[in-house]
């Protein structure tokens, strides 16, 4: 056996006998934690799928609210809504409370921009759905409130690289048109009626609007010209020719007759 063998062997047994002893040490701690990942894992699917489950629940709990609506069991579907709203996962709370504010909004207009702004202000809803909420608020505040409260909730939502941008500028036109803000309505309803991206909906819209703009605009004032005066006649001017007398009439009828001669004595 020569050298290069036998310090091959014996470095292979030290090897050998170092895992031996840390397998004695640590195998019960390995076993022991790669079990509890495999656990781990398994609940996790489990309550996704029971989070699936529950969610799907919460719509069609939704569904039927709306549906309640719809048919004008007003009471039946509110109660609904509020249930969901109190007991609801994910997303579903907040759409029940965007839903009953929907309810209040032409009964209490107070109320129901208190309930967007509360959903807005949520910071376990999803980004969108306060987005949304805030823009319904705007809507309402277009006539319920001044244009600075609209452009507080909707001014950050109308650049180009926001989803609602299109709603969010027709909530700051409409504000701005009740305020007498002519020139920024103008400005923001043309955007929208030359905007391709934008809604077919909020296009008319916007061009109804431009329309009643220019309809409502102040006539120019225009300053009718003055007749022109009569220049006097000149100084060298010829006078008028005087009338001459009627010349006696020619037609045989009219002249008076000639005295017949006298005839002769017999």
């Amino acid at each position: 056996m020569s050298n290069d063998t036998f310090v091959r062997e014996v470095n292979e047994e030290l090897r050998q006998e170092r895992v031996r002893t840390l397998w004695v040490r640590y195998g019960t701690i390995a076993i022991a934690a790669a079990v509890l990942i495999v656990l781990g894992v398994a609940g996790y699917v489990l309550w996704q799928r029971h989070q699936a489950g529950v969610a799907a629940a919460d719509g069609d709990r939704l569904l039927a609210a709306n549906a309640l609506l719809t048919e004008g069991k007003t009471d039946e579907g509110r109660a609904a809504l509020e249930a969901l709203a109190g007991n609801g996962v994910n997303a579903y709370p907040a759409l029940a409370r965007m839903r009953l504010a929907e309810q209040q909004g032409a009964s209490d207009p107070k109320a129901a921009i208190a309930a967007f702004d509360e959903v807005a202000a949520a910071s376990g809803t999803p980004q969108s759905l306060r987005d949304m909420a805030a823009v319904r608020a705007a809507y309402l505040l277009v006539d319920a409130g001044t244009q600075d409260e609209v452009r507080s909730r909707v001014e950050r939502l109308t650049g180009d690289a926001e989803p609602l941008r299109f709603p969010a500028r027709e909530a700051l036109g409409l504000s701005a048109w009740k305020a007498g803000d002519r020139d920024t309505a103008n400005t923001l309803f043309t955007q929208l009626q030359e905007d391709l991206g934008a809604p077919a909906g909020i296009r008319r819209r916007a061009s109804l609007m431009l329309e009643l703009i220019a309809a409502s605009a102040p006539a120019a004032t225009t300053v009718a010209p003055q007749a022109p005066t009569e220049a006097p006649a000149p100084a060298s001017a010829a006078p008028a020719p005087t009338p001459e007398p009627p010349t006696p009439a020619t037609d045989p009828a009219a002249a008076p007759a000639a005295p017949a001669p006298s005839q002769p004595p017999a």
